[in-house]
């Protein structure tokens, strides 16, 4: 069939697997091209749809996502269960260890990288652990908001210069540094989709956000008795377990991935936005968080507040690689594979024709597997 929107002759399916337009939506959507009611690496969700996985883990396909959901629900309640019978010591651990764990158990599942894994796990989330670690020791060497057992800013009464300092300075330098274990790493060149340098970048700073923990609770692991009162901790393992390591990951991911878009020389507006929207987002999470402490606010809109600033990242991280992957995924020549998401044996350029995926996204093992085609004139018409 001929694509409406590119005029270039392709299998026949739901979508164009050169171009990824939506065939036959001309009529009912603005630009089909930009398919932004399809998010291209996961075609039945929206662009502007802040979901965790589909954004932070865009090589699993539909059916295995909902694993990692129930996984992740699994290691909440066992925090929950954890902070009810007064164990917070344990709590904090697996709320620490808890998005890291299931990410290094996403590249394995998903065989991102199946070749490379020590290389890869080595560079980004232990280089990132390395950079978490001697950063935040330098950060508390300078000033300590963690005085004695507990969150540092239940105290009353931060200064100009703490408000500075944790809410300013400090976010800036961690996303000048997070990024260097990804930049670093040794066969980059063998991985150069944005989608790549996304993953490179949560990676590390996941790697980042397990080290900060350990040493910001360092006296709370240390002196807190083996069980003890709950009390209002619950509110600190939520930040520790899901938003703290969701805003460093993304923030990371993003800085990574608008450095990858520099190095294919596309780097655009979008990309440099996402670089400044990682750097606001991660001071509005810092200094907001500061002050709504300070303010002895309910800590329910701590949280809220946290949310937001995380939610409006993922967002704004689709945004980004769901232009670059329908850019990137148009230069793919014409190949049998089997899409990811779908399952279904095609032949395809750089988008399923069935589910409308960018194969760009899918991981490293599937792409190499793929069988080039070169007459894709006639053995491509009609084939899914």
């Amino acid at each position: 069939m001929r694509c409406d929107h590119c005029s270039n002759d392709v299998p026949d399916g739901v979508f164009c697997t050169r171009c990824g337009a939506h065939q036959g939506t001309a009529a009912e959507i603005g630009d089909a091209k930009k398919r932004e009611h399809r998010y291209a690496a996961h075609p039945n969700e929206h662009v502007v749809q802040p979901s965790v996985f589909t954004t932070l883990f865009p090589h699993l396909g539909q059916h295995k996502i909902h694993e990692f959901r129930w996984a992740f629900a699994a290691g909440l309640a066992g925090i929950l269960i954890l902070y009810i019978a007064g164990l917070i010591t344990a709590a904090i651990l697996v709320a620490t260890f808890l998005v890291p764990v299931l990410y290094l158990i996403y590249l394995y599942e998903a065989q991102v990288y199946r070749d490379e894994p020590a290389t890869v796990l080595g560079f980004t989330i232990g280089g990132g652990a390395v950079v978490g670690l001697v950063l935040t020791l330098i950060e508390r060497a300078v000033y300590n908001p963690y005085p004695g057992v507990g969150n540092p800013l239940r105290n009353a009464g931060i200064g100009a210069g703490t408000l500075l300092f944790i809410g300013l300075l400090v976010p800036i330098v961690q996303e000048a540094l997070k990024p260097l274990p990804a930049i670093l790493l040794p066969n980059r060149a063998d991985f150069p989709e944005t989608v790549d340098g996304l993953v490179f970048g949560i990676a590390a700073g996941l790697g980042f956000s397990v080290a900060e923990s350990l040493v910001g609770f360092s006296s709370a692991l240390t002196s807190l008795p083996a069980h003890m009162t709950p009390g209002n901790w619950i509110y600190d393992l939520a930040t520790l377990a899901v938003f703290q390591p969701l805003l460093q990951g993304s923030a990371t991911g993003m800085v990574v991935a608008a450095i990858w878009r520099y190095r294919r020389g596309s780097l655009a507006g979008r990309e440099i936005g996402g670089v400044a929207m990682a750097v606001i987002a991660h001071v509005a999470f810092a200094l907001g968080t500061l002050l709504l402490k300070d303010a002895q606010v309910n800590p329910l809109f701590v949280l809220v507040w946290q949310a937001g600033v995380v939610g409006a990242l993922l967002i704004y991280i689709r945004y980004l690689l769901h232009h670059a992957l329908l850019e990137e995924a148009a230069h793919m020549g014409f190949a049998e594979t089997i899409c990811p998401n779908c399952h279904m044996h095609i032949v395809a350029s750089g988008f399923c024709p069935n589910c409308g995926m960018a194969l760009t996204a899918a991981p490293a093992s599937v792409k190499r597997a793929r069988k080039p085609r070169t007459d894709t004139a006639t053995k491509a018409r009609g084939k899914t």
